[in-house]
């Protein structure tokens, strides 16, 4: 056989070599580029800054709130952009945290360009592993949900084309950055994601050890950067079993001081520093743990669940999905919003989520039992505080958000918008009719009680009652006023339920019913509830925020009315909420600020709600089933829970204590009622937002 031609040489190995990595250099180059401009990641990249820096948030007195990420609700499974994160310069993070964390994750950090060419195969088989600090931080911010990350899919073909886009991207923002700046972007983002709803070196430094992150020692450093390839581990809960939770706390204590030999073997801690880091026994907040020995021969004994342990996140943290839809409905880009300004009152909002979360008027919540709660202030719509729980547990999720979400069957909550309704028709609180069994399309109409009174009652002690036969006997009749007026404040109908609209069959979130409240004491104008009071550019200039202002939606007596009426719920011989009448001492000095409510209940149970307005606040509350299938307790029915949560309205400071009545109306027997001659008629609803 002939010998080849062209036989392999050393030369021809070398040049073969090279065509081979040239090819696939171009090809990472071509693929990468395709990713980048597929998913939009080239302007995010470049902006990437703005990107990461958060938006400051502040109540309506300029108390500060916490921040709020830009990001994108329900991206991808695990949502690593929209974790609560506050930004610090790199002079505010310890020296040893920043050491520890480059030699941990890329110790070629500040002479590569942003791609390490000795780590590229290890990262491209692996997924992981191998990137830089840059190539982390695109991963964790612009490509997050897209490709294999945060987005549960998984296949070699999406890691090559993730890791071929941060390969573009990286030297890309190393150019437009510096790596100071990389590294300063990379440390406020880090996804610590078993610490609670935390990312970002400030947030794990108070939440794991209650310390700022200039205060965080060598070993408190060292033990967070080796929970970053698994931060899962550090999550414990009280009925861990011991042996797991110890063998947990033990893997991260060897992660450890594996970080601290790194620094060891790259010279940047000496022999004498390394065994002080190492014999220090750390206590992280969430756990207690024992340790035994001393020194280099310090050992992990047993750990478990610290149950002091408390972490509650900032007020920002909850609410950020709905500020976000504010600011974008409101035409601007929140990544140039530097700075908002919320109708929020920090005080009133963390005893509302005290009170939601079942640490107030009522005792814990029963797993599954969700809770909505909003305060409106009655003059702009302005909302002053919200919050939404599961089982007890504070939500986030805008899903979640019942207080602002929740679309439920509103009860006898509706009653009292019947009746503003047919005040502008003729009727009055004085007006009579029988409390006798009643029926509407057929079905047999009966109150709460299960009884009928037999006799003639005022609509005013009807609804202090709650009286169905007479909510049904007034609705008949304007049942298409009555619609007109939920479709304008928001209600939803349910064709499902054919049963009078009088009785509450449409359904709507507390916060709706906060709102529609809240025009019975601001002259029977509706206002449309908002969180953002002003917001600002990164440089600090204002920014426009356009206002739907309010609508007439009652006679300013026909509101009046309605309003003393509830008041009527409250302190009258047939309240049904007595516990939310003022204090005795209050009541002989006069100083007691009037407060009208009221209850409601589905037949089946599965919601039950309260409404309350002062002349200042409207407060809405719902507690049940959002899925509507389980009945609430039995407990929090029978205690009125949802009407406690209204007692809240009397401990908020008010400087509109009283209303003044209209002239048109008079008062008869006690009761707030139109004088002689007088008429009153409502306006058009306006239309529903």
């Amino acid at each position: 056989m002939r010998a080849s031609r062209h036989p392999w040489t050393l030369r021809r190995s070398l040049r073969a070599g090279l065509a081979g990595v040239g090819a696939l250099t171009l090809g990472t180059l071509l693929l990468g580029v395709a990713g980048a401009s597929v998913t939009g990641a080239f302007g995010r990249a470049w902006n990437l800054h703005a990107e990461l820096q958060p938006i400051e948030v502040q109540d309506r007195r300029g108390e500060a709130l916490g921040v709020i990420d830009h990001c994108r609700a329900s991206q991808g499974v695990n949502a690593v952009p929209c974790r609560e994160s506050l930004r610090v310069p790199l002079t505010g993070v310890s020296q040893a945290f920043l050491l520890a964390y480059v030699v941990k994750e890329d110790v070629r950090f500040f002479s590569h360009p942003g791609v390490d060419l000795g780590r590229l195969p290890r990262a491209a088989l692996s997924g992981a592993g191998g990137s830089t600090i840059t190539m982390q931080l695109l991963k964790n911010s612009v490509l997050a949900g897209h490709f294999d990350y945060d987005t549960g899919r998984r296949s070699v073909g999406l890691v090559l084309a993730r890791k071929a886009t941060e390969f573009v991207l990286a030297p890309l923002v190393t150019l437009r950055y510096g790596r100071r700046e990389v590294l300063a972007m990379s440390v406020n983002s880090l996804p610590w994601l078993g610490i609670g709803q935390r990312k970002g070196i400030y947030d794990a430094a108070r939440s794991v050890f209650g310390v700022d992150p200039a205060d965080l020692t060598l070993a408190q450093s060292a033990f967070l950067v080796g929970l970053l390839p698994a931060p899962g581990h550090y999550l414990v809960l009280a009925d861990t079993a011991p042996e797991e939770a110890t063998a947990r706390f033990r893997w991260m204590r060897t992660q450890q001081l594996l970080t601290l030999r790194l620094l060891r073997a790259h010279r940047l801690i000496d022999g004498n520093t390394y065994l002080q880091a190492a014999s220090e026994p750390l206590q992280p907040r969430l756990w207690r743990v024992e340790y035994a020995g001393g020194g280099p021969d310090l050992r992990v004994v047993a750990a478990t669940r610290n149950p002091d342990y408390t972490n509650e996140p900032e007020p920002a943290w909850a609410l950020q999905e709905l500020v976000r839809r504010e600011v974008r409905a409101a035409g601007l880009d929140p990544r140039w919003v530097g700075r908002v300004v919320l109708s929020l009152d920090a005080g009133t909002q963390s005893a509302l989520v005290r009170r939601v979360t079942g640490n107030g008027a009522t005792g814990p919540r029963a797993p599954g039992v969700a809770e909505g709660a909003a305060i409106v202030d009655v003059r702009g719509g302005g909302i002053l505080a919200l919050a939404s729980s599961t089982g007890g547990d504070q939500s986030s999720q805008s899903g979640k958000q019942w207080a602002a979400t929740a679309r439920r069957p509103v009860a006898s909550t509706v009653k009292p918008l019947l009746y503003a309704a047919a005040f502008g028709q003729g009727l009055t609180q004085l007006s009579t009719f029988p409390d006798v069994p009643t029926r509407y399309g057929g079905q047999a109409i009966r109150n709460n009680s299960g009884t009928f009174l037999g006799r003639a009652v005022t609509v005013r002690e009807a609804n202090a009652r709650s009286l169905n036969t007479v909510a049904v006997r007034v609705g008949a009749e304007r049942e298409e006023a009555l619609r007109r007026v939920l479709r304008s404040v928001g209600y939803e109908e349910d064709p499902a339920n054919r049963s009078s609209p009088a009785l509450g069959t449409y359904r709507a979130s507390p916060l709706s019913v906060a709102a529609a409240y809240a025009s019975f004491a601001n002259g029977g104008k509706l206002c449309r509830p908002h969180l953002l009071a002003e917001a600002y550019d990164r440089s600090g200039r204002p920014l426009p925020l356009p206002r739907s202002g309010c609508q007439a939606l009652w006679n300013a007596a026909s509101a009046f009315e309605t309003f003393d009426m509830l008041t009527e719920a409250v302190n009258g011989s047939a309240s049904h909420v007595r516990f939310l009448r003022a204090p005795l001492t209050q009541r002989l000095l006069g100083t007691a600020v009037p407060l009208g409510a009221k209850s409601g209940t589905t037949d089946d149970v599965r919601d039950t709600w309260c409404a309350g307005v002062t002349p200042q606040y409207a407060m809405g509350v719902w507690i049940g089933d959002p899925n509507g299938v389980q009945s609430v307790p039995t407990n929090l029915y029978r205690e009125q829970a949802a009407c406690r949560e209204i007692g809240l309205l009397r401990d908020l400071p008010h400087t509109l204590r009283s209303l003044e009545m209209p002239p048109e109306l008079t008062r008869v027997g006690g009761a707030a009622v139109p004088g002689s001659g007088v008429k009153l008629q409502n306006p058009d609803p306006p239309t529903s937002p």
